[in-house]
């Protein structure tokens, strides 16, 4: 067995062992005994971000919402870099990589690769923002590692069919948290991201499957259920082990930006560190930067 295959047997066995871990105290209580052991760091210099977000709200609400954080020139030139990219369906392999331009009619998700969205100088400006790495710090309790990058088009007038649009669980890592990001303006029709409120710090529906509208709307009541709309350049924090789906839309297309910061590397099939110019955090960005 090679080195490189031993090493990603023996992540993928740690992925699937914490996902076993189903009460939410034990999972606390594994993540900061795992933070201590790997410790905090200052980050300093220019921020997208006035102040670092709040928290305890974060801790009780399972997000927190930022504002607009990219006016519409940023916006737009992130958008014409990710156009000149190949997507891929994720949820049919029989088909090859293409341009947003040219999407299947059977495609509902386009998402870009990993490795090409590391390419953008934009895109790792973002993730390695030192307020956000500073909350994301906060959040964790220790130095945070940039588990995933990931971008994705959504088109409406199609039937939800795929897992990611009914309500589900993250179980990527004992502890890790989101940064989204709206490049399209999402309002209610064009498949807003939504959050059971409070979610992520109860024991309720922790199995690892899809849950319908009705069983979470019986055991958390409607007014619970978040929709989270807003302009484009927009961006929230979310704990994703909360209960949340993202919404097809039902006209227009939705294009959105997400960072992942967890303590451990997640179940990714493979990480394919890429050379680029920058003075990043060479711990943060072990995964995706040589």
């Amino acid at each position: 067995m090679s080195k490189l295959k031993k090493i990603l047997n023996k992540r993928l066995r740690k992925f699937y062992l914490q996902r076993r871990v189903y009460k939410n105290v034990n999972r606390e209580r594994i993540a900061k005994r795992q933070a201590n052991k790997i410790g905090k760091t200052e980050f300093s210099g220019a921020s997208i971000l006035e102040k670092l977000p709040n928290l305890d709200e974060v801790n009780n609400l399972g997000y927190t919402k930022l504002g607009v954080l990219l006016n519409n020139e940023k916006v737009e030139k992130l958008v014409n870099e990710l156009n000149k990219l190949e997507c891929f369906d994720p949820y049919r392999s029989e088909l090859k990589r293409f341009k947003v331009s040219e999407v299947s009619p059977l495609t509902q998700v386009a998402n870009y690769k990993r490795e090409d969205l590391v390419g953008i100088k934009e895109v790792v400006e973002i993730a390695n923002d030192p307020k956000v790495l500073a909350f994301a710090q906060e959040f964790l309790g220790s130095i945070p590692t940039i588990s995933n990058i990931n971008a994705w088009w959504s088109f409406g007038e199609k039937e939800a069919a795929e897992q990611a649009q009914f309500f589900h669980r993250d179980v990527d890592d004992y502890k890790f948290i989101k940064l989204f990001f709206y490049l399209t303006d999402v309002e209610m029709e064009n498949g807003p991201h939504v959050y059971v409120e409070s979610s992520s710090k109860d024991d309720q529906f922790t199995k690892i499957r899809r849950f319908s509208d009705a069983e979470i709307e019986e055991t958390y009541g409607k007014d619970k259920i978040k929709y989270f709309t807003g302009k484009k350049g927009e961006a929230f924090f979310v704990d994703t082990y909360g209960i949340h789906k993202g919404l097809l839309p039902k006209k227009g297309k939705r294009l959105i930006l997400q960072v992942q910061y967890s303590i451990n590397e997640v179940g990714v099939e493979s990480y394919i560190p890429q050379k680029i110019e920058g003075n990043y955090n060479k711990y943060v960005n072990r995964l995706l930067i040589k």
